[in-house]
C-alpha cells in the first residue's frame, strides 16, 4: 500500500503543469480525477496544512510523508508562489516531531500490555498496525539504541512506529526530540529535493500527462485489488481451518492461589476466542507425561515445582528456554498430522520487565533467595544486565550460600535481592525467607517473585527498613502475555526492556556494558 502511495505522490506533482495543457472537453475521468487532487493541493497547500498533517503521519494515522512534502515542495517552487522551500522542510519537521510525541507519551502512560492489545485490536488495524509490527519496531530498538530514533525516521515501515518502544524504553525525551529532528529533518531534505527536481521537468511532465494519469489510477485499482484480495485469502483460510474449542491451562502442585484462570479466561473472552482455561494440579513429576500426551491440549503454563522437572518429556525447547533449563509455557504444535511439544519460558520477559525501572548503578550485586525454576529465569536476566549474583538456598555449593553464611555483611554488600522461593505464598502467608533484615538500607531492592499475598513478609521487612519493593504482581501479567502471544501466534515477540531512569547519569560505556539504553 505504501508503494502505491509513493508512486500516487509522483504522479500527482507531476500533473500540476498540466492543468492546462489541453481542452476541458478533452479531459478523461482520469484526468478530472488528477485535476481534483492537484486542485485541493493548490488550494490547501502552506504551512499550517504541512505541519497538521505530518502530526498525523508520525503518530498512529497511517498517512504518508511522501504525499505531503513532494507536493507542497513542488508548489513551493512554482514562480510567484508565497511559500518557501526551506520553510515547508522546517514546517513538516515541526509536524513529524509533534506527531511522534503524541506516540511516545501514549507508549509511556499506556504501557506494553495496553499498546500491544490495541494494536491487535479492530482500531489498531484500520490504522494498519499490529503486535508483529510493534514487535519490528521494538527489536529494531532494541538492536540499534537510541540511533534507531534517527535511523528509523528514515527506513519504510518502521518510521511511524519507532516512537512507540522509545516512550515505552522511556528514553529521555531531550534525546528523543534531537534525534526524531535530525532524522525527519534529513527525510524530508530528501522529499522536498525529489518535489524541487520535478518541477524543472514540466514540460516533458507535460507532455506525457495523460498516460501518467491512466497509470496512478491503474495502479491505485491494483491496490485495492489486492488488498480485498489479500483479505478474502485471510477469511477463506480461517474459515477452512479446524474449529473447535481450544483447551489451555495451568499445570503445578498447589494452584488455589493462582490467577491464571481468571486472566485467561477474561483475556479469550475479549478476544472473541473460543477457549477455555483449567488448572490442573499435577502430585508428582512422574505425572506429568500423561498429562502431555492428553491430545486436547493447545497450550499450558507450568509452574511450581515443573518448571525444570518438564524439559525431559517435552519434543523440542525455544533456544532461550534451553539456555535457562526452565520452561513456564508450552505451546503444543500440529503440522501435517505430526504433534509435538515445545517449551518456552516467558519469566525472563516478565522478571526484565518489571526490574529495569527500578535499578540503580548501585544495585551491581544480587542474592537470590532459591534454586528452583523461576530462580534460573533470574539469574539469566541477571547477567544480561551484568549484574553479580550467588544463590542463597537451604544447602552451600559453588555460587551458593546457604541461610546461616547469608551475615549482615553479605546482605549489606548486596543491594539486590530476590525471593525466587514459594515462601509467603498464599495461603501460607507467615513464611519468609531468613536472612538479616536488619542490614537493609535505603539503596536495597527487595524483589518478591509472590504475587500472592501482595505484601508477603519478606517485602514488609524490607519497607520496615526503608528499602524498595517490588511484588510479582506486574511480572505475572507480563509473562502471561508473552504465553498467550506465543499460542495464539507461533511466535515468542520479544518485549524491549524499559531503560533505567539514572542511565542518564552514567557515562555511554557503563550503559552499554550493564545492558542499558542510552
Amino acid at each position: 500500500m505504501r508503494k502505491i502511495l509513493i508512486t500516487l505522490l509522483l504522479a500527482l506533482p507531476m500533473g500540476l503543469s498540466a492543468q492546462n495543457a489541453a481542452p476541458e472537453a478533452e479531459q478523461d475521468t482520469a484526468q478530472s480525477l488528477l485535476q481534483s487532487i492537484i486542485g485541493w493541493y493548490d488550494a490547501n497547500m502552506n504551512y499550517g496544512s504541512i505541519t497538521a498533517l505530518m502530526t498525523v503521519e508520525s503518530s498512529f494515522i497511517p498517512f504518508p510523508s511522501e504525499v505531503v512534502i513532494p507536493p507542497a515542495a513542488y508548489v513551493a517552487s512554482n514562480p510567484g508562489n508565497s511559500m518557501n522551500i526551506v520553510l515547508v522542510v522546517l514546517f513538516g519537521t515541526l509536524g513529524a516531531i509533534l506527531g511522534a510525541l503524541i506516540n511516545y507519551f501514549l507508549s509511556l502512560w499506556l504501557g506494553r500490555p495496553i499498546i500491544y492489545k490495541f494494536a491487535d485490536s479492530k482500531v489498531g488495524r484500520l490504522c494498519l498496525l499490529s503486535s508483529e509490527k510493534i514487535k519490528k519496531a521494538e527489536d529494531y530498538f532494541n538492536d540499534h539504541g537510541k540511533i534507531s530514533t534517527f535511523v528509523g525516521r528514515l527506513v519504510p515501515g518502521i518510521r511511524q512506529l519507532i516512537s512507540i518502544p522509545a516512550g515505552l524504553a522511556r528514553m529521555n525525551v531531550g534525546s528523543f526530540v534531537l534525534y526524531t529532528t535530525l532524522g525527519a529533518g534529513a527525510w524530508n531534505i530528501v522529499l522536498a529535493l525529489i518535489g524541487y527536481l520535478a518541477h524543472g521537468q514540466a514540460d516533458l511532465i507535460d507532455k506525457y500527462n495523460h498516460e501518467l494519469s491512466i497509470a496512478m489510477v491503474a495502479i491505485v485499482g491494483v491496490g485495492i485489488v489486492w488488498i480485498v484480495g489479500k483479505r478474502i485469502y485471510k477469511r477463506r483460510k480461517a474459515k477452512n481451518s479446524p474449529k473447535g474449542v481450544k483447551h489451555y491451562g495451568l499445570i503445578g502442585k498447589t494452584l488455589g492461589h493462582s490467577f491464571s484462570q481468571k486472566h485467561f479466561s477474561r483475556k479469550f473472552a475479549d478476544e472473541g476466542i473460543d477457549a477455555d482455561y483449567a488448572l490442573c494440579e499435577v502430585a508428582t513429576p512422574e505425572s506429568l507425561p500423561a498429562v502431555l500426551a492428553n491430545d486436547d491440549w493447545n497450550g499450558l503454563n507450568v509452574t511450581i515445582p515443573y518448571k525444570t522437572a518438564i524439559i525431559p518429556y517435552l519434543d523440542a525447547l525455544d533456544a532461550e528456554a534451553e539456555k535457562i533449563g526452565a520452561v513456564n509455557t508450552v505451546k503444543f504444535e500440529r503440522r501435517g498430522g505430526h504433534r509435538r511439544t515445545v517449551g518456552y519460558n516467558t519469566d525472563v520477559i516478565g522478571f526484565e520487565q518489571s526490574l529495569r525501572p527500578l535499578l540503580a548503578p548501585y544495585h551491581d550485586k544480587a542474592l537470590v533467595l532459591g534454586t528452583g525454576g523461576a530462580s534460573k529465569a533470574v539469574t539469566f536476566v541477571l547477567d544480561k544486565l551484568g549484574i553479580e549474583w550467588i544463590y542463597v538456598s537451604r544447602e552451600a555449593g559453588p555460587r551458593r550460600l546457604d541461610y546461616a553464611e547469608t551475615d549482615a555483611q553479605t546482605v549489606a554488600a548486596h543491594r539486590l535481592i530476590v525471593n525466587a522461593t514459594p515462601l509467603g505464598m498464599f495461603p501460607e502467608t507467615d513464611g519468609y525467607p531468613d536472612i538479616p533484615y536488619h542490614a537493609l538500607t535505603s539503596r536495597h531492592l527487595l524483589f518478591d517473585l509472590v504475587y500472592n499475598p501482595a505484601r508477603t513478609l519478606f517485602l514488609a521487612y524490607g519497607e520496615k527498613y526503608g528499602a524498595t519493593t517490588k511484588n510479582g504482581a506486574e511480572m505475572l501479567r507480563l509473562q502471561a502475555e508473552a504465553a498467550y502471544r506465543i499460542w495464539t501466534s507461533g511466535k515468542l515477540i520479544r518485549v524491549l526492556p524499559a531503560k533505567p531512569r539514572f542511565c542518564s547519569k552514567l557515562s555511554s560505556a557503563e550503559c552499554l556494558r550493564n545492558g542499558f539504553y542510552l
